[in-house]
Formats: C-alpha cells, structure tokens, sequence
C-alpha cells in the first residue's frame, strides 16, 4: 500500500514538473517573440509628437511650475520625469535647484519625458492634428479622470488644460502662449 502511494506522489510530482515546465517554456517563447517583434531594425521606433519649439517655449514652462516640483514629476524615479530652474535638474549638468535657468537640455528631456509617456497615443493625436487629445494620459491625468498621485490639477478649459491642449492641438504659438502664461502667473 506504502509502496503504491508513493508511486502515485512521484507520478503526480513528475506530471506537475511537465507543466511548470511546459507553461515556462510557453512565456519565454511568447516573451521572446513578442520583443522581436516591436521595433525596427535599428532597435528604436519612432512616434511623433506636436511641435518641439512651441513645447519648450511655453509648455514646458508651466509644467515646470505646475508639475516638476521635487515632491511631484520633478523626481528621477517618476515616468514623466519634468526637469527645471526650481525643480530637478539634469544629472549631466551641475545646477543646482533655484539656480541658474532651465537649460536647452532639460527642455529637450521634458519634452522627450512628454511625448514618450503614451507614444502610441500621442503619434495618434499628431496624426489627426489634436482632436484625439483628451484621449491621452497627460490630459486625463491632469484633468483627474485618470489616478493620479497629485489629483486633479487642471479643469477644462481653464488656462492650464488649454496651455496643453493648444500645444497638442497644433494652435499658433502666440495662443499656446497665452494660454501657457495665463496659467503660470497664479503659480508665481
């Protein structure tokens, strides 16, 4: 009796190890197909993304107040990592925070930090010129429709939402500008 259950145990153990196996083997295989398959031959792909100079004349500006503070997006470990004058700044310069201005550099890493949150989404907008914008997760995260560890920063159609919402929906510099002071000015 002693002996037949112990044949059953090695049995049963030996079916299950076939399984973790075969079910290892299957995420692997699944895991590393799926990598093959996301990017081009280069390594990278690339997504759009509005204009870069109205980005980093006025948008980045008002995240930089609104959002890059150390306690918020203004941290490295954060996704969008916002760097600034009086936030975080860039690890490959040596300013310090409340010093010198924002720099070329950590405009072009806001900027990079910004379009590369939801790349798909945002070449999305960039190919249908904004009218899919409040689809994005930078707009429903500011608006509080999505979590977001800060709540609800901007309402609709108040000066920040349409700071954003210009810059992504290709609006002339002059109104993203506006829009963009308008809701710094509070923030000073």
């Amino acid at each position: 009796m002693k002996r037949n259950v112990r044949e059953r145990l090695r049995a049963a153990l030996g079916r299950r190890s076939l399984a973790a196996l075969g079910v290892l083997a299957t995420g692997l295989f699944g895991l590393g197909f799926g990598a093959s398959s996301c990017v081009g031959e280069a390594g990278l792909e690339a997504y759009g993304c509005p204009n870069p100079a109205v980005f980093t004349a006025s948008v980045s500006p008002y995240l930089e107040r609104r959002c890059g503070t150390l306690d918020c997006h203004g941290q490295p470990t954060r996704p969008m990592r916002i760097y600034g004058q009086l936030g975080l700044r860039h690890p490959a310069e040596n300013n310090v925070s409340g010093g010198a201005a924002t720099t070329q550099l950590e405009l072009e890493s806001n900027y990079a930090s910004v379009c590369n949150l939801d790349p798909a989404a945002m070449q999305q907008v960039v190919d249908d010129l904004g009218s899919t914008a409040d689809k994005l997760l930078l707009v429903n995260k500011a608006r509080g429709l999505e979590r977001h560890k800060g709540g609800k920063i901007v309402n609709e159609q108040d000066p920040g939402d349409l700071c954003i919402l210009g810059w992504l929906g290709f609006k002339d510099a002059a109104t993203v500008a506006a829009s963009c002071t308008a809701a710094i000015e509070p923030l000073k």
